[in-house]
């Protein structure tokens, strides 16, 4: 009895768990469109949403209509990686958000088939920020044309802003540029949607007396500054302290500060307060027909920024292997002068070191008469390196003559054997105060109680915008206009704020790494073929034994 019992349950228990397993695959099918999650087992941590991301997404208020205008099947490959991680992300984002984002995927040869639509969403999307790239490809054996938008919009109710998600150094190939554009995606979506959320605006102060720097020159990176934080022109003689403002920023002075103003800024910074310094080591003279006189600019500064661990030099560095271009006369043509652009050393482009939040997978800095800077020993602060030349510079010590003459010539490296220099530094740590023991002031603040920061640029045209006289018509800040380019001067100060005076800042984002691990070309043109069978043979090769083996086990277990 004992036994027939056993053998009913266990028949009825094996059509039970049989039945209850078939039941649980239904339902997590039916659940699957709906539940999204997944485990990080990366190495490089790339499914991951940083903490301050993850803060950002659980504080939308309203719903999010995310566009991405990167549709479509005929993307060419670093395209189609940069869709799927996008959709990725933002898959992974609608997980985490306290609202709801919804994604449209837009084809834009689709949904545009006309040149007027294409020509008309250019427009707009241009003005949100999302440039085309037209990319040349070959396809049956003709070269084809392709527009793409490498972007996307984000919507909340009339609110919207654009984010252009092709990223990163142009000095590098088409796969890291791709592989960088990766890397920063996040950051970049993350700072779009915290553009359209209320938040508190942060204060920095302009000192506009001690800059006779034109307003049109500055308008870029103020309109830029403006979508973020309030800004406040500073007259420093009638304000007893900066107290109140988050920041200040040094741009361009060309009036040399008064001591009790430099005592106010340094007594500033050993309170907490952050500071970005944007200054000139030499002013520039122009000699008609002869070039340019540098000569040393002093700003006042000198003394407290070498305090804190930092000396901008007297000097201009002139990089042979970076640089812009600028128009000259190589001759005439005919009865009219020849003129074309020529190489100019003395605008270098910057680099940004790869290790800093601030600066990483960051475009070139288009530099205007940049003057190192050199780090002094005994200064208990951190101090970064930012931006740094190539290493094939010359350094020209004020004062001396920058003649027109030495635009073009042919590179010679024994000239320009002065190594890579140095142009930006970030100083971080527990400031003291430069004044310790020269002020009767009574709320004299000797050394600070919590972390601050401060960057130096030795270059204040770095924040300035180049200015059409025709139109009078102020340029994108970072334009050249004779190499037609947008260098990330724009990303490089506004990350810099971002970093000063943010807290769970979605730069955070920008520490991700993602190792880019390109197939060996060599190996696959001498053994593509063999690999090719392997990956086809091997698993139908394996396919087969597993069937040869359940049946062998079936037979052996049946006929016993």
């Amino acid at each position: 009895m004992l036994f027939l019992f056993t053998t009913y349950m266990k028949t009825h228990l094996k059509r039970f768990s049989a039945y209850y397993l078939i039941g649980i695959g239904i339902l997590l099918m039916v659940l699957s469109p709906y539940v999204r999650g997944r485990f990080d087992l990366s190495e490089d941590g790339k499914f991951t949403l940083s903490e301050s991301s993850e803060i950002i997404l659980n504080s939308l208020d309203a719903p999010l209509l995310v566009q991405v205008y990167l549709g479509g099947d005929d993307l060419p490959g670093g395209f189609k990686r940069l869709q799927k991680e996008t959709l990725d992300l933002l898959a992974d984002m609608q997980s985490s958000a306290s609202a709801k984002m919804e994604v449209e995927v837009i084809d834009v040869y689709d949904e545009y088939p006309t040149e007027e639509a294409r020509a008309s969403l250019t427009q707009q999307l241009d003005s949100l920020g999302i440039p085309p790239t037209n990319l040349v490809h070959q396809e049956n054996g003709k070269q084809v044309q392709q527009l793409v938008f490498p972007g996307l919009v984000i919507s909340k109710g009339a609110l919207k802003t654009g984010v252009l998600l092709l990223k990163g150094n142009k000095l590098a190939g088409p796969e890291e540029i791709i592989n960088q554009s990766v890397e920063g995606l996040e950051y970049e979506i993350v700072q779009g949607i915290q553009t359209l959320l209320p938040q508190e605006r942060k204060k920095i102060g302009f000192f506009v007396e001690y800059s006779s720097t034109p307003a049109i020159a500055q308008i870029d990176l103020v309109n830029s500054l403006k979508r973020k934080y309030d800004l406040f022109p500073v007259d420093l003689a009638a304000s007893p302290t900066l107290d109140g403002l988050d920041a200040i920023c040094v741009l361009n002075p060309t009036r040399e500060f008064s001591e009790s103003d430099a005592y106010k800024i340094d007594q500033f910074i050993v309170k907490g307060g952050k500071a970005l310094f944007l200054v000139d080591g030499v002013k520039i003279d122009t000699l008609e027909n002869q070039g340019l006189a540098i000569s040393p600019r002093k700003t006042g500064l000198e003394n407290i920024l070498f305090h804190y661990g930092l000396r901008i030099n007297a000097n201009l560095v002139k990089d042979a292997q970076l640089s812009g271009m600028i128009p000259l006369k190589v001759g005439n043509m005919g009865n009219k002068p020849n003129i074309q652009l020529m190489p100019w050393p003395s605008f270098p482009l910057l680099n940004g070191n790869p290790k800093n939040l601030i600066t990483k997978n960051l475009d070139a800095v288009y530099g205007r008469f940049v003057s190192t800077i050199d780090t002094i020993s005994g200064v208990a602060l951190r101090k970064t390196p930012l931006l740094r030349t190539s290493q094939y510079t010359q350094v020209a010590k004020a004062p001396s003559l920058l003649s027109f003459s030495s635009a073009g010539k042919d590179f010679d490296p024994a000239a320009y054997n002065a190594g890579v220099q140095t142009a930006a530094y970030l100083v971080e740590g527990k400031f003291e105060s430069a004044y310790n023991n020269l002020t009767q002031d009574t709320n004299f603040v000797a050394s600070s109680d919590k972390e601050s920061a401060i960057l130096v640029v030795g270059d204040g045209d770095v924040a300035l915008n180049g200015v059409d006289y025709q139109s009078q018509q102020a340029l994108p800040l970072g334009f050249d206009p004779f190499m037609k380019n947008t260098f990330a001067n724009k990303d490089f100060l506004l990350n810099a704020f971002t970093y000063l005076i943010e807290e769970n800042s979605p730069l955070l984002a920008r520490s991700k790494s993602i190792q880019l691990r390109p197939l060996d070309k060599a190996k696959i043109q001498a053994d593509g073929t063999f690999y090719q069978v392997i990956n086809i043979a091997v698993p139908l090769l394996f396919a087969t034994l597993l069937s040869l083996g359940v049946v062998f086990y079936r037979k052996r277990k049946y006929n016993r």
